[in-house]
């Protein structure tokens, strides 16, 4: 079973994406305990998807059941390659003065999550991730 839905590319879609996400987690059988990280990660990875990118297009997403785990997929229309995997390491031991800013909460989805991939599908110009969470 799946579950789809399109979000418009605005912040405040963000309450109807984790009502998605909770509702869509329920129907699929799964434990409830996976959607705060499903959620941090879906924030975190449609803010980028909404700041950096001048699509109008709908942010689709896709959740299914892999066993226990439930897996994630984002497609990001009309848009250039962005690789969310391929981000530098971000030095978490460093004092803050010495940080570059950004790509902390991509780290902190890298490290939450049990697989992130991304796909570009260049035909349809659509950015595609897929991460998958099981229970803990």
């Amino acid at each position: 079973m799946t579950e789809v839905r399109r979000f418009a590319r605005r912040l405040d879609a963000l309450p109807e994406l984790f009502a998605f996400s909770a509702q869509s987690v329920r129907r699929l059988g799964l434990d409830a305990g996976l959607v705060p990280t499903v959620d941090f990660a879906l924030e975190e990875l449609f803010t980028n998807m909404i700041k950096y990118s001048e699509s109008a297009a709908e942010v689709r997403v896709e959740m299914r059941k892999v066993g226990q785990a439930v897996e994630v997929v984002m497609d990001d229309e009309g848009v250039d390659p962005f690789d969310p995997t391929d981000r530098p390491p971000v030095e978490t031991r460093a004092p803050l003065a010495e940080r570059e800013p950004g790509g902390l909460g991509l780290h902190l989805i890298g490290r939450l999550v049990d697989a992130i991939e991304y796909q570009y599908l260049p035909e349809r110009r659509t950015g595609r991730i897929i991460f998958r969470k099981s229970p803990c």
